[in-house]
């Protein structure tokens, strides 16, 4: 079973809505040989065959994560957190502000980050295809939670600890630096998983 979310915003991913319907229409995506259960939050386009829900509760969502043989996900820093916790393979495709699909570019940023990691990333149909065929197992190290929870650490300490003034400017700068690279210096590897795949050519 493929699993597709894209979390909880309120903008539309129909984007990738529309990658996986094309998919499925070109047979790169057998759903005779394959299912596809799709958590479409806000998105207007559902690919047709797939089993789409707007929302899951959470148990629920954790045992078709755990039947999944692959997932294909927005890259939202929550749902990181949670993949981070299984061994399935998965991609991340992330939002784009230029489509309406975020606030900001915050997403591709950290696609970027990532990608040069092996955390095998989708800007492209194609690169959804490639991933089907060779799908990949990723550890992530270092979560965007843990980092939070890091940079949360550094600032209690930075500011628990008594200085001179001129002290707290020159270790200030420190500080921010110390925490840049933990918020945006991901740690991961990756390891290739050989599959045998019939379904998608």
């Amino acid at each position: 079973m493929i699993l597709v979310t894209v979390g909880t915003e309120k903008f539309a991913f129909n984007r990738l809505m529309q990658w996986i319907e094309n998919l499925i229409e070109q047979n790169l995506i057998n759903l005779e040989q394959e299912e596809v259960v799709i958590q479409y939050g806000s998105c207007t386009i559902l690919p047709k065959g797939a089993k789409s829900y707007a929302l899951l509760p959470e148990s629920e969502f954790q045992n078709l994560l755990a039947k999944a043989r692959v997932v294909i996900a927005h890259c939202g820093e929550g749902t990181l957190d949670l993949l981070a916790t299984t061994q399935k393979p998965f991609i991340l495709v992330p939002r784009s502000h230029q489509f309406g699909e975020h606030v900001d570019n915050h997403q591709v940023e950290l696609a970027e980050s990532l990608a040069a990691h092996n955390v095998a990333i989708a800007y492209n149909p194609e690169d959804l295809t490639r991933f089907l065929e060779t799908p990949q197992s990723v550890e992530v190290k270092m979560t965007p939670s843990a980092c939070y929870a890091r940079a949360s650490q550094l600032l209690e300490t930075e500011f628990a600890t008594t200085k001179t003034k001129s002290q707290s400017i020159f270790s200030f700068s420190g500080f921010i630096n110390n925490v840049a690279t933990v918020l945006f210096t991901p740690r991961v590897s990756a390891t290739q998983v050989p599959r045998s795949l019939n379904l998608v050519r």
